[in-house]
């Protein structure tokens, strides 16, 4: 499988997007009513959030996996509070609940950090390179 990962999102009107993963999934993002939208889908925010939670919980999982430790329970909580002067959050926080000891949880979730490209790509920073094109549509 290629390294490339693409995701395709049209505009459907108002704040909603039809959002397509491989051809395979399809979801839809919206705004809440808040902010103009109708609440159909998450907020690009909170699939941001799911992508941070949902990839530290593989990770997690994964070096669980590794280190053959059995887990019976795992779950990843993320939160962050918007700042609307500069349009994007200061920090995330992740809550990892799972029914492993604390200290062996604490020391499992050390070392799967570094299996968590999401977060591993918000911490290290990556340049968003954008290329416009223009469709004419003729009469």
């Amino acid at each position: 499988m290629s390294k490339l990962r693409t995701v395709h999102v049209r505009w459907m009107g108002k704040y909603r997007t039809d959002i397509n993963i491989r051809g395979v999934h399809r979801l839809e993002g919206d705004e809440t009513p808040e902010y103009g939208g109708n609440d159909s889908g998450p907020m690009p925010t909170e699939f941001f959030l799911a992508s941070v939670a949902s990839c530290m919980c593989l990770a997690v999982s994964h070096m669980a996996q590794k280190q053959h430790i059995e887990l019976n329970n795992l779950e990843v909580s993320a939160n962050a509070e918007k700042d609307m002067e500069i349009f994007r959050f200061k920090e995330i926080h992740l809550e990892i609940q799972s029914d492993l000891p604390s200290d062996r949880l604490q020391s499992l979730v050390q070392r799967a950090k570094k299996y968590c490209f999401v977060s591993n790509t918000i911490i290290e920073g990556c340049p968003i390179n954008i290329i416009t094109k223009s469709i004419i549509l003729s009469d």
